[in-house]
């Protein structure tokens, strides 16, 4: 309790301050077969920020205020140029996000996770070796009552107002007590009554001694009171940084004085907007792109404190790989049985298909006659079976990759430990579904009621599961919109075509035969085939007069299905290997380089 108390108390010690010059940012086009084009977001700016003070970056739509938070928090860090100084001293964006966290603009949230839930994730992962069982209590009880939501403890993010949710995103990243917090607009989607409520905390957080630094479209007259420090953008140049109170004195001092019934920063907007002519270059030469400070508030410069860790005290995580996980999948699998209605779609898709299919193929694992249907009962089987596991994935990642991303960037967990606990977490999710699915569907068509038969059946069919599971995960991890949408359709055609039940092999040209024997789609047929008709099945029950296809063997090889089990699980395990290794780089790519 005492250790929570005095960490709290030493921001009022002394003072800090960062500070960036000649801060540049470009973006460069893309377009395949195009010259190559620069975009310059931020021109050359300068400016300083201080602790125990409330900025805000303000500034009309595309004039760069978000492009700068993300510059000097380090959430990008390519294409940029310029230097970043704490307490005067050179420092990188590594060392800052140390001892900062940063609130994303699209903030979401697991909709199935309680306040408490949250707030114990949050401090388990992010301060599992600071703070014994008792101190974590005795935190998450005060930043609740210092952010008002205390009451809401128990209640689902879902359930929460929009300010509420706003003040928990704030509390989860407080457990771990960050000196500098960046918000990217905090007020979105909020009334004014939220928006004001919620700038109040901020300002409280930033009288305790943190740097409060946040970007606003624009704020109301209330807000701008609370503000320490306006930093104005106006198409990627500063036109204005100081008090709000000296905002009135510096447009005097450039001819344009503002009107007594306006809002100082409304008519500070209308001017970058060239409402009253361009005086956009007269604005930046007098704040002399953000180095002049004489409207800033003075400082004292002999009390200032390193709020950084030691080299020998840095590590990059709180809490080691095994307990990231195990944190992880205790949330995963939270979120997911509570959520019901998509648990209930994922199970029942699948069983209702296998109802289905079992009844069109019926008996048709037992009967000669039906010997072909056979096949392509099982090559159906496994598409199903495919496009189910691919797309409960599909759908699913990509609504929780920001929250992803947050966290990753704040320093919560590694990448390697999320993808862990994503992947076991689905594990008795996709086993209990394919089992299900496989007694159906193998009861109804008829198939040899021998054990092992049909554990190899099964075997199969899960291997190629958790195949197009992870090739879910790489399709959503590398691309994203109407492209993931139609790779995802298309993902399989290309093995479904060189399989068994596109052409032969012995009918194609030489240099694709070898490709038979490496398609995961083929072989999980052929692995599947022969388990129900291999290992010396007696011959099969002719109903008619001639049955061409009684002898199983014989079905094997017309059909090239006869293949040696254990060589096509170590195929299928061979592309779950490569899939999970290129799924890990691309979610890997996008969390610490796509920014």
């Amino acid at each position: 309790m005492h250790e929570y108390q005095e960490s709290e108390n030493l921001n009022n010690k002394g003072r800090f301050k960062l500070a960036f010059k000649d801060l540049k940012y470009i973006v460069k086009s893309k377009v395949p077969f195009l010259k190559q084009k620069t975009k310059t977001i931020l021109n050359c700016v300068s400016g300083e920020f201080h602790s125990h003070e409330l900025t805000a970056i303000i500034g009309l739509s595309g004039s760069g205020k978000s492009s700068l938070l993300d510059c000097i928090s380090g959430f990008r860090v390519n294409n940029i140029s310029g230097t970043i100084t704490y307490n005067n001293d050179i420092i990188s964006t590594r060392k800052i996000k140390e001892v900062s966290s940063y609130f994303m603009q699209e903030q979401m949230l697991h909709k199935f996770l309680t306040v408490n839930e949250f707030m114990n994730f949050a401090i388990n992962v992010k301060c599992h070796k600071k703070f014994s069982k008792e101190e974590k209590e005795f935190r998450i009880e005060n930043i609740l009552r210092k952010l008002d939501i205390t009451n809401q403890r128990n209640s689902y993010s879902q359930d929460l107002s929009g300010g509420q949710r706003k003040r928990l995103q704030i509390a989860i990243e407080l457990v771990d007590d960050p000196k500098i917090l960046f918000l990217d607009e905090p007020t979105t989607n909020l009334d004014i009554v939220s928006s004001t409520q919620c700038m109040k905390l901020l300002k409280d957080l930033s009288n305790e001694g943190r740097m409060i630094i946040l970007t606003i479209h624009q704020p109301s007259a209330t807000m701008l009171t609370m503000f320490d420090h306006i930093y104005a953008l106006s198409a990627g140049n500063c036109i204005y940084q100081g008090t709000s109170g000296n905002l009135i004195e510096y447009l005097d001092e450039i001819g344009l004085p503002c009107p007594s019934s306006y809002n100082p920063i409304d008519y500070l907007m209308e001017i970058a907007s060239n409402e009253y002519g361009d005086h956009s270059q007269v604005l930046v030469d007098k704040i002399q792109n953000g180095s002049n400070f004489d409207y800033a508030t003075e400082h004292d410069q002999d009390h200032t404190i390193d709020i950084f860790k030691k080299p020998s005290d840095f590590v990059d995580y709180s809490s080691s790989y095994f307990q990231q996980v195990y944190y992880l999948m205790v949330r995963i699998l939270l979120s997911r049985f509570r959520n019901k209605s998509s648990l209930c779609i994922r199970f029942s898709s699948l069983i209702v298909m296998g109802i289905i299919f079992g009844l069109v193929y019926q008996r048709v694992g037992n009967n000669a006659s039906y010997s072909i249907d056979n096949i392509h009962f099982i090559a159906g089987s496994l598409c199903i079976v495919y496009f189910t596991s691919f797309h409960s994935l599909y759908i699913t990642f990509p609504t929780e990759f920001p929250i992803i991303k947050r966290e990753h960037f704040n320093g919560w967990y590694s990448a390697i430990a999320y993808y862990s606990s994503f992947i076991l977490s689905d594990f008795p999710l996709i086993l209990l579904n394919v089992t299900i699915y496989c007694i159906i569907v193998y009861l109804l068509t008829d198939q040899p009621r021998e054990l092992h038969r049909f554990l190899l059946f099964f075997g199969n069919h899960l291997v190629f599961a958790y195949d197009a599971q992870t090739m879910a995960i790489m399709v959503t991890g590398l691309f994203s919109g109407m492209v993931a949408v139609c790779l995802s359709q298309l993902s399989i055609f290309p093995f479904y075509v060189i399989s068994t039940v596109g052409v032969y092999a012995r009918d194609t040209h030489p240099i694709f035969t070898s490709f038979f024997r490496v398609n995961f789609f083929n072989v999980a047929i052929a692995g599947s085939t022969t388990s129900v008709l291999g290992m010396n099945r007696t011959k099969l029950r002719c109903d008619e007069l001639y049955c061409h296809f009684n002898d199983p063997k014989k079905i094997l090889h017309d059909f090239e299905c006869d293949i040696d089990l254990l060589y096509a699980f170590k195929v299928l395990f061979a592309y779950l290997v490569v899939c999970h290794i290129g799924a890990f780089v691309f979610i890997r790519y996008k969390l610490k380089y796509k920014h």
